[in-house]
């Protein structure tokens, strides 16, 4: 029997509908896979600092000593600093959903880039010293824009941590600039590289420049995170990078809201 057209044109209906389905349980997946990913990395050097902490506790010297008390001191305002970091990191990563839903609304705020790029540099240094790197930070004084403060921080901080992972233990640059109209923010390494066809990918969604027998771990989400936000703040990201001989990705960001795009 062969169905009318108002059934017809129901199973169809239908068939959209799952489809539509299966593609929201896979958007679900692959941001769960994401989320774990992002937030997992962060607690590296939380759990360090924990660990000195606890060494310093565990010395064989009273806590009334002055050192003993300065060490501690010390480290805690670290932590403090990092789970603030973290607590921001997962705040972005909400706003990441949102825009992968098309619900995302940029928060416009004026802040020194510099400023940032500072924070993120001390932020980072743990990670860069564990993976045999140093962070070398190049920026003016001041360097204010009128963006979206949260997504700039977690652009730099995929950055700069993209340049820690692959940068294969060598000394990274980050270098902020600004003119009347953009700002500019570079983050170099000099590591394996990208060739000209990766070049073309990373920023899709768990893609990798790195072969599949790389020992690198990752999902390869960080750029993917970076793309989303660059594209929806109207800035642009360039690549220049050859195998072997590193990779400097350079940030284009409009310095005022009225010349977002």
């Amino acid at each position: 029997m062969v169905p009318d057209i108002e059934t017809a044109t129901r199973i169809e209906e239908l068939e959209r509908q799952i489809v539509d389905l299966r593609d929201a349980v896979a958007a679900r997946d692959a941001f769960l896979a994401m989320a774990a990913h992002e937030l997992r990395n962060p607690m590296t050097p939380i759990l360090a600092h924990v660990q000195r902490l606890r060494r310093i506790i565990d010395a064989p010297r009273p806590l009334g000593d002055g050192s003993a008390r300065g060490d501690l001191a010390g480290g805690l305002a670290r932590l403090e600093k990092l789970v603030e970091h973290y607590v921001r990191r997962a705040t972005a990563l909400l706003e990441v959903s949102r825009m992968t839903t098309g619900k995302r609304n940029l928060d416009i705020e004026s802040f020194d880039l510099a400023e940032l790029a500072h924070e993120i540099v001390e932020a980072a240094q743990p990670a860069a010293h564990y993976a045999g790197s140093s962070i070398a930070l190049d920026a003016p004084d001041a360097a204010v824009v009128r963006s979206d403060r949260l997504a700039m921080e977690q652009i730099l901080d995929n950055l700069v941590s993209n340049a820690i992972k692959y940068g294969q233990g060598r000394p990274i640059d980050l270098k902020v600039r600004s003119d009347t109209d953009r700002a500019i923010v570079s983050v170099r390494d000099r590591g394996i590289g990208i060739s000209a066809a990766d070049r073309a990918r990373i920023f899709g969604q768990f893609e990798r420049a790195v072969g599949l027998g790389s020992s690198i771990g990752g999902f390869g989400v960080g750029l993917w995170v970076v793309g989303q936000l660059v594209d929806a703040m109207g800035a642009r990201i360039q690549v220049e990078s050859s195998p072997g001989e590193g990779t400097t990705m350079t940030l284009h960001l409009p310095r005022n809201e009225t010349d977002l795009t």
